[in-house]
């Protein structure tokens, strides 16, 4: 609560903006703090009371990116989708994903440069202010999923969610399509792949 209080300020959401472009545009590590604020309209000093450095900020974006990703999926998606088996599950929340990209496009810009960041030490800070762990819900259908027997034993559940992170979101780096609904028709695609290679023979 204190933090919220201290960090609303005039031109605020200017900064945010200036921010989700500029990092969005160049990422983490070639941002510029100087053209954020420039674009901004604010100065130094307002910045350094409220942040301390061109990391605080990137941490805080994705903070509140995060929050307005998750109250787009939580208004989209019928909770009554979860309980159907896992790979209908994730067609369902990678529409929602595409919807959400459609309907920001600038966040899902800023969502690509932050993948990109992977192997930056950025990314492992981000989750740890983050707690990412409580807000992996892939990790938690997974779970589910092999309680439920919805797929095969011999593949580790490790390898099976990098698998799937990585299919998924690396789908528009493969992608040769701009509409959205043949975007969507080749997600499904990537789902009925996943799930013939994952799924249990007598499950299917």
């Amino acid at each position: 609560m204190e933090e919220k209080k201290e960090r609303s300020f005039e031109r605020r959401d200017e900064l945010i903006n200036a921010a989700l472009i500029e990092f969005g545009d160049k990422g983490y590590e070639n941002a510029s703090l100087n053209n954020i604020l420039k674009e901004a309209g604010i100065s130094k000093g307002t910045f350094y009371y409220h942040f301390k450095n061109k990391e605080d900020l990137y941490i805080y974006l994705c903070h509140i990116l995060a929050q307005e990703k998750m109250d787009f999926f939580n208004k989209y998606i019928d909770p009554h989708v979860f309980n159907r088996d896992i790979f209908e599950i994730l067609k369902v929340m990678i529409k929602a994903g595409i919807e959400f990209a459609y309907h920001k496009p600038e966040i899902a810009k800023f969502s690509n440069s932050f993948l990109k960041d992977i192997n930056n030490p950025i990314f492992d800070k981000v989750r740890q202010k983050l707690d990412v762990k409580n807000i992996d819900y892939l990790n938690a259908l997974l779970d589910r999923a092999y309680e439920r027997g919805e797929v095969r034993e011999d593949l580790p559940k490790k390898f099976v969610k990098n698998i799937i992170n990585f299919l998924l979101n690396y789908l528009r780096d493969v992608s040769v399509v701009a509409d959205k609904e043949e975007y969507l028709e080749e997600a499904n695609y990537l789902i009925y792949f996943i799930k013939e290679g994952l799924a249990r023979k007598d499950n299917k």
